[in-house]
């Protein structure tokens, strides 16, 4: 069901301080969604299931595709997952991380293709492209990037992070400057997360800013600035805007009930409202 509303933002993704009416969308009828992610002319949700509970092997977990327009297509196109969480996509295959296993289907038939399970992975996350044969995948628990081999289906550490940035979670590929960048988040709740840079080649690690939150998704907008979930407190959770220069707003729109991997395909950004069984579809301007 989709419930449109208008919201207030600082033009976050334009000229800062130019204050922008973006019209957004309420999608409902999810269960607990955690990421969103399109390709082609679709849209895929991952939804942990009935409980807010994501290390659950409850079986209950399931993959919703969606039009660019948010209209469901099939609720439960993949089903009879865990708890699965981050998206990405090659060529015709949807990969998707679920606890401690990364699998892919066929994203026109929902047919699984590939099952890797990642000994000693306690809560894989978010998924990013290194090259069409390589992810990068975030292990929220144990701080560790894998950096997977599709073809050999073989998988090494890529990086650990240290426990004071938070465990790794959202990822996002910054080719231009030949790093990654990660967020954020303590899954015991007890500490704040950072945004960190990596570089692909040396491995050296930048914090690019102070602990901030319970940071989650992380989408580069069409100027580069990056945007930031930040599941807040009391499930009051915001979305950062980073420019070039450093300086951290939020967009001026309602507390969002744990924004979790956020996707924008430039036109568009999706937020996952885990907390609140929705997903916020904003038109950029």
């Amino acid at each position: 069901m989709l419930k449109k509303t208008f919201v207030s933002a600082a033009l976050c993704l334009g000229l800062a301080g130019v204050v922008s009416v973006l019209s957004a969308k309420d999608l409902k009828g999810f269960s607990h969604p955690e990421s969103v992610h399109g390709s082609k002319n679709v849209v895929f949700v991952s939804n942990v299931g009935e409980q807010l509970e994501p290390l659950a092997k409850d079986n209950d977990g399931f993959i919703s595709k969606l039009d660019k327009d948010g209209n469901v297509l099939a609720k439960d196109f993949i089903k009879n997952l865990d708890a699965p969480k981050g998206m990405n996509s090659i060529g015709n295959t949807l990969y998707v991380v679920d606890i401690d296993k990364l699998k892919g289907f066929d994203m026109d038939s929902g047919k699984e293709v590939l099952n890797i399970d990642v000994k000693g992975a306690v809560f894989l996350n978010a998924i990013e492209v290194l090259d069409n044969k390589t992810l990068l995948v975030s292990d929220t628990g144990t701080g560790i990037i894998h950096k997977i081999d599709l073809a050999n289906k073989k998988y090494e550490t890529f990086v650990k992070l240290d426990s004071k940035f938070g465990g790794p979670n959202g990822l996002l590929i910054d080719k231009k400057n030949n790093r990654v960048i990660t967020v954020g988040y303590d899954p015991m709740g007890k500490g704040k997360g950072s945004i960190v840079a990596i570089d692909l080649k040396s491995k050296q690690i930048k914090a690019l800013s102070k602990p901030l939150g319970a940071l989650d998704g992380i989408v580069l907008a069409k100027n580069g600035d990056l945007l930031v979930s930040d599941w807040g407190e009391n499930l009051q959770g915001v979305i950062y805007r980073i420019d070039s220069k450093g300086n951290i707003t939020k967009l001026k729109m309602g507390a969002i009930g744990g924004p979790a991997d956020m996707f924008s395909d430039g036109k568009s950004l999706w937020i996952p409202a885990m907390a609140e069984n929705k997903v916020i579809k904003i038109d950029l301007p």
